[in-house]
């Protein structure tokens, strides 16, 4: 008997194994019926709640046991108007579609085929729409923005402007439209890198998901990047209404993606709080309250979050990007030096043709440097300053010949007359002081008389000698 048991031992042996290789094969069923729990009726409950909810073991809802996604995790996707289950990894997809009194029906509504290319993939809802953003698969990270088609139940790749890759700071911000990316990190077991550092990028973006369009917001702050410098592996993060609350080193960050602004706790029965509940698990914010739920009692913990239990940094999260300030300067300052260049070409040029004119005019008399009604007004001038008189605005205008003309082009002609005078008398005396002057009347402050200057007196008369 004994000799027969050994013999067929080994054949027992083998087919509990395969029995037990065949469970662990065994795919997912299309439909389940999930025990109703405090957990699930709560998130029912609270019709309006946008929450993304990391699950515990204990806590999942699809049963995985006995399957190839035993251990892969599970989250829960929700809004007002649906509540999904994603198998993490792989895409797919339970829906919430019923209720009885004792159990939520959950059915697969994806075919997804391909897995784990998405890896940590951050996935949301937006106006209805299931999204799938990023993620590790295939040895290496991607930026990719997947949108679930429902009539196909596949996921489609979403074309966008850029591939951006997040770092585990996403976030998403229903109101706006916007998923947050303040700093990024490729990774590609393809290339060899020296350091973590080489993986790391710290351009700051948000995407629009309306245009599906990324737009750069700055650069992180390098405060700010000291901070983050100390947490390589992100992750176990709780969304806010404004943004994520976050763990590093045993310090409790708030990041405040709509004021781009830092928090720090500065209550250590804070930090102790969270650091017992590290893992964000089974835990969602509602409307200021952060929810816990604790599986093995069945209920939930619920604290309230204070920003008074928290100090503003004095930096923010990203800041504008200074770096093409050096290159605008540069263009300033050669734009400002090509202008002064020219400038001081124009000078010289200047200076040489006025050179040149003061050649020509000492070679020529008064009579050929200066016209007609220039000489009679400077011999005009000149006798009344032999007489000690001002000469008065008519009787300018009578030797110039423009007694009868409008007062605006009176004005014009004398202006232009003495000041080409002046100016021709300068470039031959070499000087700097005019030979003709004006004076407000002292009975009559309104107008002007006009008198050759005391100092040139002298020198104008030699000048009109010599004609």
């Amino acid at each position: 008997m004994s000799y027969i048991k050994f013999i067929f031992a080994p054949f027992f042996l083998i087919i509990i194994g395969f029995t037990q290789l065949e469970a662990q094969s065994r795919d997912l069923d299309s439909i389940y019926f999930v025990k109703k729990t405090p957990f699930l009726n709560k998130i029912i409950e609270l019709k309006d709640l946008h929450a993304n909810i990391q699950l515990s073991l204990p806590n999942i809802v699809i049963p995985t046991a006995g399957t190839l996604y035993t251990a892969n995790g599970q989250e829960i996707i929700k809004d007002e108007h649906s509540l999904y289950i994603n198998i993490q990894q792989t895409g797919f997809i339970y829906k919430w579609i019923g209720t009885t009194d004792s159990t939520l029906k959950f059915q697969r509504i994806d075919k997804t085929i391909n897995i784990n290319y998405n890896i940590g993939s951050f996935n949301f809802l937006y106006k209805e729409q299931l999204y799938s953003y990023g993620g590790y698969g295939f040895w290496k990270t991607n930026g990719h923005l997947r949108g679930f088609n429902y009539f196909d139940k596949q996921w489609d790749i979403i074309p966008a402007n850029k591939e951006i890759f997040a770092y585990g700071y996403q976030w998403l911000s229903n109101k706006e439209g916007r998923i947050y990316v303040p700093i990024q990190k490729i990774i590609n077991a393809g290339l060899k890198v020296t350091t973590d550092q080489d993986f790391r990028q710290y351009d700051s973006y948000y995407l629009d998901l309306e245009k599906k369009t990324w737009i750069m917001l700055g650069v992180l702050d390098n405060k700010a990047r000291k901070i983050l410098s100390v947490d390589p592996f992100p992750a176990n993060f709780l969304s806010l209404q404004n943004g994520l609350i976050h763990i590093i080193n045993d310090e409790l960050f708030y990041f405040n993606f709509i004021e781009n602004k830092i928090y720090r706790s500065k209550k250590a029965n804070v930090n102790q709080f969270f650091l017992r509940r590290i893992a964000m698990q089974n835990a969602f914010e509602y409307k200021g309250k952060i929810y816990f739920y604790i599986p093995s009692v069945a209920r939930f913990e619920v604290t309230t979050f204070n920003l008074s239990d928290f100090e503003i940094l004095d930096f923010p999260i990203w800041r504008r990007d200074t770096f093409a300030d050096k290159y605008v300067a540069l263009a300033i300052v050669l734009v400002l030096l090509v202008l002064l260049f020219i400038g001081v070409i124009r000078q010289r040029v200047k200076q040489k043709i006025i050179q040149s004119q003061l050649k020509v005019i000492k070679t020529k008399s008064v009579s050929q440097a200066f016209v007609g009604t220039e000489i009679s007004l400077i011999e005009m001038l000149l006798k009344s300053a032999t007489d000690n008189i001002k000469v008065e605005i008519h009787q300018i205008n009578h030797v110039l010949g423009i007694k009868d003309k409008n007062v605006g082009l009176q004005k014009k002609v004398r202006s232009d007359v003495i000041n080409s005078i002046n100016e021709k008398y300068q470039i031959i005396t070499n000087g700097n002081n005019p030979l003709i002057a004006s004076v407000r009347k002292e009975d009559d402050k309104r107008f002007l008389e006009y008198f050759i200057t005391p100092s040139e007196t002298k020198e104008i008369q030699k000048l009109l000698d010599k004609k």
